[in-house]
C-alpha cells in the first residue's frame, strides 16, 4: 500500500504535469495566434525600416524608455528586464519576479514635458506571472491661434498608454527554470490627444530563450507595438512597430554586458550595448555603476549624444537609480526609478 506521503507526492507530480501541459498548450496557441496576427499583417514588414519612414508613425511616447536602469545601459535591456518595468521591454521578463514588484518613474523630458511611469507585476506560481503599467508623456500647455495668427487659448497634449501582460514558461517543468522558453505578451490601450484626440489598442510578444555557457549567457527577442493606428483630421497613422533583439551576458557576479539590436520601423536599425557593475557595501547593500551607447539619431543632431550614464543603490529589497541621457543641442535628460520588491 502507498503511504500518505506517496500519495501526496503523486497528487502534486499529476498535478504538476497538468498544468504543465495546460501552459504548453495555451503557450503554444497564443504562440501560433501571435504568428497568425503577424503573418495576416502583410504590411507589418512590407516597407519602413529607414530614413524614408521618419514622421509617418504616430505614438512616439511609445518608444521612449522607462527605467533608469535600462536607460543607463544604453537602453540595451530587452535579455536584462526582471522587474515590474518588463512589461515596456519585454513582458517574457516577469517571470524572473519571485514575489511581487513595483517601479515608479519620473522624468522631466525635453522642450518642458514630462513622462512618468508606474507598472506593477507578481509571480502567479506554476502558472507564470502578471502585470499590468501606465505610461503618461505630458506636453504641458500650448498656445493655440487661429489662421490669422490670433490667440485663441491653449491647449494640453497628452499620450497615456495602459498596458497588461503575462508570462508563462513553454517548456516542461522537468528542465531547470534557465533551461525554459518563456513567453511574455502584452495588450495595450493607447490614447493619444493634441487637439482632437483617438484611442487605439495595440499588442507586444516576447521570448526569452534558454540561458546557455553556465547560465551565463541569455537571448531574447521581441515585437512590440504590432498593429493599431490613431486618427488625427482626415489621415490613419501606425503605431511604430519594433523589433528587438537583445543578449546579456554575465561575466562575473559582479559584471554584466548586454547588446540589443533595435529596428524601429519608422526609422534605421540601431545598435545598443550596455554594462553594470555591482559593488557589495555590506551584506544587504549594492552600489551600481552604469554606461552605455547606442547608434540611434547617430547624425540627426549636433553636441555630445549617444551615450549613457548612471548608479544606482539596492538596500534588500528596494532601489534606486539614475540615469543621465545627453542629447546634443537639444539638452540633457535626467531619469530617477525606485524599485521595490516584496
Amino acid at each position: 500500500m502507498k503511504t500518505k506521503s506517496a500519495t501526496a507526492q503523486q497528487a502534486t507530480g499529476d498535478r504538476r504535469q497538468a498544468q504543465t501541459t495546460f501552459l504548453r498548450r495555451v503557450g503554444g496557441r497564443v504562440i501560433i495566434a501571435c504568428l497568425l496576427l503577424i503573418a495576416g499583417n502583410h504590411n507589418l514588414f512590407a516597407d519602413g525600416f529607414d530614413s524614408a519612414s521618419v514622421g509617418t508613425h504616430s505614438a512616439q511616447f511609445l518608444k521612449i524608455a522607462v527605467g533608469a536602469r535600462a536607460t543607463a545601459m544604453g537602453e540595451a535591456y530587452t535579455a536584462m528586464a526582471d522587474d515590474a518595468d518588463a512589461i515596456f521591454w519585454n513582458t517574457a521578463g516577469l517571470i524572473k519576479i519571485k514575489k511581487q514588484s513595483l517601479v515608479m518613474m519620473h522624468m522631466p523630458y525635453l522642450a518642458d514635458m514630462s513622462y512618468d511611469y508606474i507598472a506593477y507585476a507578481q509571480n502567479a506560481g506554476d502558472v507564470g506571472a502578471w502585470g499590468f503599467s501606465i505610461q503618461y508623456l505630458n506636453a504641458g500647455s500650448i498656445k493655440q491661434t487661429d489662421s490669422s495668427g490670433i490667440d485663441i487659448g491653449s491647449f494640453r497634449p497628452y499620450d497615456i498608454a495602459l498596458s497588461v501582460g503575462f508570462a508563462c514558461n513553454i517548456t516542461g517543468y522537468n528542465k531547470d527554470p534557465e533551461q525554459r522558453f518563456v513567453l511574455g505578451a502584452n495588450g495595450k490601450l493607447i490614447r493619444s490627444s493634441i487637439i482632437g484626440s483617438d484611442t487605439t489598442v495595440s499588442a507586444d510578444v516576447g521570448i526569452n530563450f534558454p540561458y546557455m555557457f553556465d547560465n551565463r549567457f541569455r537571448m531574447a527577442m521581441v515585437l512590440q507595438n504590432m498593429m493599431g493606428t490613431l486618427r488625427f483630421d482626415k489621415y490613419e497613422y501606425p503605431l511604430p512597430t519594433i523589433f528587438r533583439f537583445g543578449t546579456a551576458t554575465e561575466l562575473s557576479k559582479h559584471f554584466i554586458i548586454t547588446a540589443d539590436i533595435t529596428a524601429p520601423k519608422d526609422n534605421y536599425p540601431y545598435l545598443s550595448m550596455g554594462n553594470e557593475i555591482n559593488i557589495n557595501f555590506t551584506k544587504d547593500t549594492i552600489v551600481s555603476l552604469r554606461s552605455g551607447f547606442n547608434t540611434r539619431a547617430l547624425f540627426d543632431f549636433e553636441g555630445f549624444r549617444n551615450v549613457t550614464l548612471g548608479t544606482g543603490i539596492s538596500y534588500k529589497e528596494y532601489s534606486l537609480d539614475y540615469a543621465f541621457s545627453p542629447y546634443g543641442e537639444l539638452g540633457n535628460v535626467h531619469r530617477i526609478s525606485a524599485a521595490f520588491k516584496f
